[in-house]
C-alpha cells in the first residue's frame, strides 16, 4: 500500500473572516434605525436576539446582491496570505443560510472575485469537514470542528462579540484568537510550522 502524504488544507470561513459581514450589517441596520436607537454588537445570528433585530437582519440579507457586495475584511485576508505563503492549500468553508438559497450563489461569486482560484465549499455542518487549520470568527463552529479534528488549529479573528471567555468550551490549547497585536503573527507561524513538521513526519 502506498502512503499518500497528508494534505496541508486550511479551511477559511467567509462572513466575518475574509468578508466584513459585521460592518456591512451594522451600516445597513443604521440606515433603517431611528436616530437615537442603539445598535448592538452584530455577530452571527443568535437564537436569543430580539425579534425586531432578527427581522431587520433577515430583511437586509435578502436584498439581491447584499452578500456578493460585502466589503473585504483585512485581518482574514492577511491570515489567508500567511497560510498560503507557508504552503497550505486554502479552501473557503462557509455556511449556507437555511432560508435564503440565493445567498449561496452570491457567496460563491464573492469568493471568485476576492479569492480567485480558491475552491469554495458551502455546508450546513462545518464540523465534519477535513482540514489541518480552520479560520473562523464564530467559536462554536470551530469548537464543533475541533471535536472531530482535536490536533487541528482553530484561529478566531477577533470581534468584540467573540471573546473566548464567552464560550466556556473554548479553553482548548489549539484555539488562538487573532487580534493583530504585536507578537501574535509569530505565535501563529510557530504553530503552523509544528503542524507542517508533524504532517511531513507522518
Amino acid at each position: 500500500m502506498i502512503n499518500k502524504p497528508h494534505r496541508l488544507l486550511a479551511l477559511i470561513d467567509m462572513d466575518g473572516t475574509v468578508a466584513d459581514f459585521d460592518g456591512a450589517m451594522r451600516r445597513d441596520l443604521a440606515r433603517i434605525s431611528s436616530p437615537n436607537e442603539h445598535i448592538p454588537d452584530i455577530g452571527p445570528d443568535d437564537e436569543d436576539e430580539a425579534p425586531w433585530l432578527k427581522a431587520r437582519k433577515r430583511l437586509i440579507k435578502s436584498v439581491p446582491g447584499w452578500w456578493k457586495n460585502l466589503p473585504e475584511h483585512a485581518p482574514g485576508l492577511e491570515l489567508c496570505a500567511l497560510l498560503g505563503n507557508m504552503g497550505f492549500d486554502l479552501q473557503v468553508l462557509t455556511k449556507g443560510p437555511w432560508s435564503n438559497s440565493s445567498a449561496w450563489a452570491e457567496k460563491v461569486e464573492w469568493c471568485r472575485e476576492h479569492l480567485p482560484g480558491v475552491p469554495v465549499t458551502i455546508t450546513e455542518d462545518k464540523g465534519i469537514m477535513y482540514g489541518k487549520v480552520l479560520v473562523d470568527d464564530f467559536p462554536p463552529y470551530g469548537i464543533a470542528w475541533l471535536n472531530w479534528r482535536p490536533r487541528g488549529l482553530l484561529i478566531v479573528p477577533a470581534w468584540p462579540w467573540n471573546r473566548l471567555s464567552l464560550y466556556p468550551e473554548s479553553m482548548h490549547s489549539n484555539i488562538f484568537r487573532y487580534t493583530g497585536a504585536p507578537g501574535e503573527r509569530e505565535v501563529i507561524v510557530n504553530r503552523l510550522k509544528a503542524i507542517k513538521a508533524g504532517t511531513e513526519g507522518g
